[in-house]
């Protein structure tokens, strides 16, 4: 959304010392944009923005996240996907993603490659569950056949140039480390073969990786990029940010819901995509967003704030199970001077790629808050398991309905 002009920081700076809680709902929840219903791909996902609009009460608060778990580094895999079926060749899109990276043939692949840590099995361990620990070494064709980076059934272009990617990305880490971890940390490894796709993309691919002067490059990718990516910038049909560039963002284009959505659903340290009981639904009430805001005045206001066990999501105890003591709303409004209770209207400003400024219109006048500090008191306060998972920078949208 457009940003407010006239509008000032009112509260200064975030303290970064955080509490032992707070550091455990930090690592649980982390890691002039103008957005419409009609520019983006409708999906029956509760925390999409179509759903949003639908269903959420007036006067209710979605925050979106472009891009979700990213680094927005090198490919984009829905990216790819919808540029190979709007007709580039696995070369347009690696020049594309790695941009001044050459695909070099006939490279003599290793012979071997060593698989240490944990990861996905293709059959049900003795546990009752596919986690399974690996460290064995196996021939580098095998490996290459048993990534499940990428679904066998996308097409023949996208599947070549993840192939050509994972390639070098195994190699770059054989040389770095010695080995390759068979989880999303590195590249996901099963022990059975991929499809039949998969695998006709890997042997017509064979001997090709990229290069980066005398080395094989560290070929990152990531499912989405949120249409920004730190090499390419943005990742749209025209290379720009123009007009609506959400309509004509690779990632929307593909039809996948973690280009643009809200965050509420996930718990990594059960990895449970069932919400928290105690929020349920994708949105945040006037009450809740008012009281995310009176957080970040307590926290910024008062230094006793930079190390409290108590400041913390009012449903810390039902959503992770812990023995805990969190400020209720009623406290957190007692804390600081003139508090939030209701708010009008929030302004987002978004530029080349990245959020730069939040302000919203309240009973105690405007507040403006620097995204960082947005993201981090959001990641302690907010309830259920809302989170911006963002590691590195921030790109979201906050929108009142």
């Amino acid at each position: 959304m457009a940003a407010k002009s006239g509008l000032t920081a009112q509260i200064g700076g975030i303290k970064k010392q955080l509490s032992e809680l707070q550091n455990f709902l930090m690592l649980v929840r982390s890691g002039g944009t103008v957005v419409s219903a009609g520019s983006l791909i409708s999906t029956n996902s509760l925390g999409s923005f179509d759903n949003f609009q639908k269903v959420a009460p007036s006067g209710s608060f979605g925050v979106f996240s472009f891009g979700a778990f990213t680094h927005r580094d090198g490919m984009s895999q829905y990216g790819a996907y919808a540029r190979a079926k709007e007709g580039q060749t696995y070369a347009d899109i690696l020049s594309d993603y790695y941009p001044n990276i050459p695909v070099l043939g006939g490279y003599n692949e290793p012979s071997k490659i060593k698989v240490v840590g944990w990861g996905t099995s293709c059959y049900k361990q003795s546990d009752g569950t596919y986690n399974k620990y690996y460290n064995e070494e196996m021939d580098f064709s095998t490996y290459m056949n048993r990534i499940f980076e990428m679904p066998a059934s996308w097409g023949e272009e996208a599947l070549k140039a993840q192939a050509i990617a994972a390639r070098s990305y195994a190699i770059h880490q054989i040389a770095a480390k010695g080995y390759v971890t068979p989880g999303q940390g590195d590249q996901v490894v099963k022990d059975c073969n991929n499809g039949a796709g998969w695998l006709s993309a890997v042997a017509a691919t064979k001997g090709m990786v990229l290069m980066n002067g005398g080395s094989v490059h560290m070929a990152k990718y990531a499912a989405v990029h949120g249409g920004w990516g730190n090499q390419v910038g943005w990742d749209t049909t025209d290379g720009t940010d123009s007009g609506d560039w959400v309509s004509r963002a690779w990632d929307n284009l593909s039809g996948t819901t973690w280009f643009y959505r809200n965050w509420f659903d996930y718990n990594s340290s059960t990895g449970s995509y069932t919400p928290c009981s105690s929020h349920p639904n994708p949105w945040l009430t006037q009450e809740e967003m008012a009281d995310i805001i009176n957080a970040y005045k307590y926290w910024t206001s008062d230094s006793s704030a930079k190390y409290d066990d108590r400041f913390i999501s009012v449903d810390f105890a039902t959503c992770f199970g812990k023995s805990v003591n969190p400020y209720s709303m009623d406290e957190m409004r007692s804390l600081v001077s003139n508090p939030v209770t209701s708010i009008s209207a929030v302004y987002v400003s978004n530029s080349g790629g990245s959020t730069q400024s939040i302000t919203f219109v309240t009973n105690a006048g405007n507040i403006s808050i620097d995204p960082y500090s947005f993201k981090k008191v959001f990641s302690l306060r907010a309830p259920g398991y809302y989170s911006i998972p963002q590691n590195g920078f921030q790109h979201f949208n906050i929108v009142m309905k």
